[in-house]
């Protein structure tokens, strides 16, 4: 049911207020006042939803008190009641910040339409003024949410940029800066571990709170610690400071802006957790490249090696072969018995099957060297 609006009456002639009480007390509660002064007091009690007033009264006059009401309530309407009515008179009303002008005496279906209309109007302002904060607020609300938006792209594109877990981190933390949260973070690679907040390497109760979103029970990827939530995303755990999970204390603006940045910080945390499977997978194919060059390497090198160590085997024979022909020969004119001949030819024999059989010792041991990178050359 609406309620009754209220009027404030203000003349200086008890006749007059009781003539217009007795028009509008059937519509609205009405209460009477003799002067501008205790106009004014009666407003300061209890505003009115509308003032008539009387121009000419003793002491504050009607323009006057206007402007001294204006001054205190600029949406109050007040209505001029008065018997000056000349163009002169509602130039001065209308300077004095009133709303409409009644002349005296006054015709009742005037009145009511004029009190109507004033009314109406004030309604009408105020229905609007609440559209349009609504319509602000809700400008307000997406420019929030454009904004928090572009704080996301920006993260995406400065991963692709990352090459490390601590620039991963650092893209982090600018990202949480920018939706007005700090807290620590611990990165968990196959290369490295990386535990650190905005500014430097994680404290011991850092490490600790970490640690407890890590090892928190339940499946749940977002934990709430108090006033504080956590992320555990496998190989990424963040601890957020002031953001709480549970918002029924909080008032409606600061309660849709806590679930948004939780939302987009967890878009941020699985963001963050496909670049570091990225950069494992980079640094991967990057320890592949390295071996397969340092195969492709030992590969030459033991060709290398098996030519020069046939060259030196056939060097080596051609030598004994030289040095056995040449004792040969010599036995002649050294005068050696059959059995002194074939003493030395066995020992030159010998010694030149067992260098060469050393050398032989080195082929085996790079055919077992070539069978090896030929295995792992079926691994990659």
């Amino acid at each position: 049911m609406d309620r009754r609006k209220s009027l404030l009456l203000v003349d200086d002639e008890d006749s007059t207020l009781e003539m217009l009480a007795a028009n509008l007390s059937a519509q609205f509660d009405i209460r009477l006042a003799l002067t501008g002064e205790s106009a004014l007091a009666a407003c300061e009690e209890a505003l009115p939803d509308l003032l008539i007033l009387d121009v000419d009264m003793p002491g504050l006059s009607g323009y006057d008190a206007c402007r001294a009401l204006k001054a205190l309530y600029p949406d109050l309407p007040i209505v001029f009641h008065s018997a000056k009515t000349s163009i002169e008179e509602r130039l001065l009303g209308y300077a004095a910040g009133g709303d409409d002008y009644l002349p005296k005496p006054f015709d009742p279906s005037e009145l009511s339409t004029k009190i109507g209309l004033q009314l109406s109007r004030v309604d009408r302002a105020r229905e609007m003024s609440g559209q349009l904060d609504e319509a602000m607020n809700a400008v307000m609300s997406t420019a929030d949410m454009v904004g928090e938006a572009g704080v996301a792209l920006s993260f995406q594109r400065a991963l692709n940029n990352c090459h490390s877990y601590d620039a991963v981190a650092e893209a982090l933390f600018e990202s949480l800066q920018a939706y007005g949260y700090d807290g620590c973070l611990q990165l968990r690679g196959r290369r490295d571990t990386v535990s650190r907040n905005s500014k430097t390497q994680c404290s011991a109760l850092e490490l600790s709170l970490l640690e407890h979103v890590e090892q928190a029970t339940g499946s749940e990827r977002i934990r709430s610690l108090g006033p504080h939530t956590g992320f555990a995303y496998g190989s990424v755990t963040l601890f957020v400071r002031d953001l709480p999970m549970d918002r029924s204390a909080l008032d409606a603006a600061a309660a849709d802006k806590a679930g948004r940045a939780l939302d987009n910080i967890a878009l941020l945390v699985e963001a963050m957790t496909s670049r570091l499977i990225a950069l494992d997978n980079e640094m991967t194919s990057q320890e592949l490249a390295e071996i397969r060059q340092l195969i492709q390497i030992t590969r030459r090198a033991l060709t290398d090696i098996a030519d020069s160590n046939h060259r030196l085997q056939t060097a080596v024979r051609s030598q004994f072969e030289e040095l056995q022909h040449q004792f040969e020969e010599s036995f002649i004119h050294l005068g050696l018995t059959s059995p002194q001949e074939d003493h030395i030819n066995l020992l030159i024999t010998e010694n030149r099957d067992r260098l060469l059989g050393v050398l032989k010792e080195g082929q085996a041991n790079e055919d077992f060297l070539g069978r090896v990178i030929r295995k792992l050359g079926t691994f990659i």
